[in-house]
């Protein structure tokens, strides 16, 4: 009792000593945005056969694994997927949904190989978006993107995660060259949901 008290009153004077500085950046970054949306172009994106391909994926899934939370949550990533393709927009709630299955998927003995999980799909995006700051003081990934991507490493084993972002990074590279703007949650759609299909199916 007296770890957790000193452990949430050492949080609270953190807190108090942070957060102006916190709200502050979050302020001058929705400021920033408001003005980039102003700014857009406001043609939306419609892609009809794509959108069948996304949304049945699930169906697949769940036909493969009779798993009903991993399902949901490829149908909400699809959604998140589908809306940042066509309007380079995330609704909040889909975000939140993402978190929560992905939190009822995890088993208390998988706790810590989920936090691995989520490390090691963080890490090359983190490299990659400190490499561009650092050399370019460009912002290679959208700040957004980062709100999906611990969901999506809840949902995978530490094995995978890695090497399936710098899959994204890469298949982001490639087709950048003749698509511009592609989106990378979009991306991680595909890579994910097609690394849950050759799993179930034993392809690897």
């Amino acid at each position: 009792m007296i770890v957790y008290i000193i452990v949430l009153s050492t949080f609270a004077y953190v807190l108090s000593k942070t957060f102006p500085a916190i709200y502050l950046n979050e302020k001058k970054n929705a400021i920033e945005q408001g003005k980039q949306l102003l700014t857009e172009n406001e043609e939306v994106g419609r892609f009809p056969v794509l959108a069948i391909v996304m949304f049945t994926m699930p169906v697949l899934i769940f036909f493969l694994s009779e798993n009903m939370l991993l399902s949901s949550f490829c149908f909400i990533l699809s959604v998140v997927a589908y809306t940042d393709l066509s309007a380079r927009w995330i609704p909040d709630f889909t975000i939140y949904l993402l978190l929560v299955v992905a939190m009822l998927s995890l088993r208390t003995t998988d706790l810590i190989l989920s936090i691995w999980s989520v490390l090691f799909y963080l890490m090359p995006a983190l490299l990659f978006s400190a490499y561009g700051y650092v050399l370019k003081k460009e912002k290679w990934i959208a700040p957004g993107d980062y709100y999906i991507f611990p969901a999506i490493g809840l949902m995978i084993t530490p094995e995978y995660a890695a090497s399936l972002m710098l899959a994204n990074l890469l298949l982001v590279l490639l087709f950048s060259r003749w698509v511009k703007k592609i989106p990378l949650v979009t991306v991680a759609y595909f890579t994910f949901t097609g690394c849950q299909t050759c799993i179930l199916l034993g392809i690897v």
